[in-house]
């Protein structure tokens, strides 16, 4: 079982089951190519885009 510190690649998450078709929109956009990001990171990326206040 992987654990909290395990990285994953911005394909993995386009690919991962546990987000939903807009989940997986708003992370194409936010993840950099290239990079890696545990779960938690990508989680609190997205977090943080949904609570974000419209301008």
């Amino acid at each position: 079982m992987p654990t909290e510190t395990t990285m994953y690649r911005k394909e993995q998450f386009m690919q991962a089951s546990q987000f939903t078709r807009l989940e997986k929109d708003v992370l194409e956009g936010l993840l950099e190519d290239g990079s890696n990001y545990t779960m938690e990171q990508a989680k609190e990326q997205l977090n943080q885009f949904m609570n974000e206040e419209a301008k």
